[in-house]
């Protein structure tokens, strides 16, 4: 316990990809007195923890990178998580953060005593802010399938998340529960080495090709030597994608038709047999749940020792996983591949606004956020990739960036006008949010395909109906109308 305690302007939590970004922006606009809080001993966040095979990112890397910080030495087109997590150490050493971060403190408690906010750490660290920048993203705790007699299984389990590199896979009969975005990265990367694999599957996803390609030394040589090509690239890319993109969700649009045929003929042409086909073949519209952006994937049900069970599981059993039809699939090692529980930072910290509100009480009927980022009664409280503020199309570093500079020139108005709380008026956040959920049934994401996106009445919680270019605009001008000041 190091029982100190310290006293900043701004508290960054967590040194992920999100408080990466805000500690670079904070000493771009000359803001030093702040701090990150890291519960590991590296940043990287997500990238840092996930290390499963075949990890890799669904955006192009030279958009999932910082607009300030661009990377010339991407070496393909897609990056891996080794490389991501690389990238991030890397920005965050340019970026002079390491002096500001506080490694090996997990946060436990944050709460807006005395108009200041007070955080607290496990370890016994107590930090006092004026405002806060939440970098504990979205997707944090790992989503454990809860099946019977899960307990008496002889061999190994573990989540993707939390990838057991102690456990041999060779030669060995794996089952891979799950056929999201992580099962479709392990598959392929433990097909060869397995004896056999079984992958279990609720639904069939909708998979497109990645078309992956290595970056050239030539290219790479050129955007060192001229970074304007570089930045033009990433624009072709982010406009490229952000138009298509929210395009082709639009329910009914033409594209999101092509989108559809895209991916049948995808799968026709990965998977010659027809009865294998079929079972892959999703029965909802593309998009409403997260796309499977894979080139090797689907081809891999067609090696013999790749089985798709489609029947639901009955029960785990010391020797293997009973399906519901009585057949028993014998395994050795059993992975999760069943994603995060959406928006559970409330599940880990306990934050508490004024009179002591908690927000998982707050958040307990219906999750809401002014301008995905802040929540009444929760001054100076910002949210990265927060509630509404993932597109499903484009990268998320957009967003974060975005919403720090969002942030930032709330801190300059305050510092300019003398405002020590800055608090979102509820009635424009009932207004906000009525907004988004009216322009989100006008989108594949609302389509009752039980995605994890929404809660049990199909409410969207998670996503942003327009295109990043509007989020952009939506975050470039601050309304004093829109808070409640002091």
């Amino acid at each position: 316990m190091t029982n100190a305690v310290e006293s900043v302007r701004v508290a960054v939590l967590g040194a992920g990809m999100s408080g990466v970004c805000a500690g670079s922006m904070l000493k771009q606009r000359g803001l030093h007195d702040f701090l990150i809080l890291e519960k590991a001993a590296a940043v990287g966040g997500t990238w840092r923890e996930n290390t499963y095979p075949g990890i890799a990112c669904d955006v192009p890397s030279h958009l999932y990178s910082f607009s300030f910080e661009l990377n010339p030495d991407w070496s393909e087109s897609y990056g891996k998580g080794e490389e991501i997590w690389s990238y991030c150490q890397r920005v965050a050493d340019a970026r002079g953060l390491m002096p500001h971060i506080r490694f090996g403190q997990e946060i436990s408690r944050v709460a807006w005593e005395e108009s200041r906010w007070k955080i607290e750490t496990v370890q016994g660290l107590v930090v006092h802010a004026d405002v806060v920048v939440s970098g504990l993203g979205g997707l944090h705790l790992p989503n454990h399938v809860q099946l019977e007699g899960l307990e008496g299984f002889e061999g190994p389990i573990f989540h993707t998340a939390e990838w057991r590199h102690d456990v041999e896979l060779a030669g060995r009969r794996v089952a891979i529960i799950g056929t999201g975005a992580s099962a479709a990265q392990v598959l392929p990367g433990i097909a060869d080495e397995v004896a056999e694999v079984s992958v279990f599957q609720r639904s069939a996803a909708w998979v497109f090709p990645r078309l992956k390609a290595e970056m050239s030394a030539g290219r790479r040589s050129r955007f060192r030597r001229f970074p304007f090509l570089m930045r033009l690239y990433r624009w072709f890319l982010f406009m490229l994608l952000d138009v298509m993109g929210v395009l082709s969700l639009r329910r009914g649009s033409w594209l999101a038709a092509r989108l559809k045929r895209a991916g049948l003929e995808h799968l026709q042409q990965s998977v010659p047999d027809p009865a294998t086909r079929a079972r892959l073949t999703p029965d909802y519209e593309p998009g409403c749940k997260r796309r499977i952006i894979a080139d090797d994937y689907l081809t891999s049900f067609n090696r013999s020792h790749v089985h798709l069970v489609t029947d639901p599981i009955e029960r785990v059993e010391p020797g293997g996983i009973r399906d519901a039809t009585g057949k028993l699939h014998e395994i050795d090692v059993l992975i999760e591949a069943t994603g995060f529980r959406p928006f559970n930072i409330t599940d880990y910290v306990d934050i508490r606004g004024r009179n002591g509100m908690a927000l998982r009480d707050v958040w307990k009927d219906r999750i809401t956020t002014f301008r995905t980022m802040m929540v009444s009664g929760f001054p100076n409280f910002f949210l990265l990739l927060g509630p509404n503020s993932a597109t499903g199309h484009t990268s998320a570093l957009i967003m974060i960036e975005s919403q720090v500079d969002y942030a930032l020139r709330c801190i300059e108005l305050m510092d300019r006008e003398g405002i020590a709380e800055l608090d979102p008026d509820p009635a424009f956040v009932d207004r906000y949010n009525g907004r988004l959920q009216r322009d989100l049934k006008r989108m594949v994401f609302s389509g009752g395909c039980n995605a994890w996106y929404t809660d049990e009445n199909d409410y969207n919680f998670t996503l942003w109906p327009y295109s990043a270019v509007r989020f952009l605009v939506e975050l470039w001008r601050i309304d004093r109308s829109e808070f409640r000041t002091n």
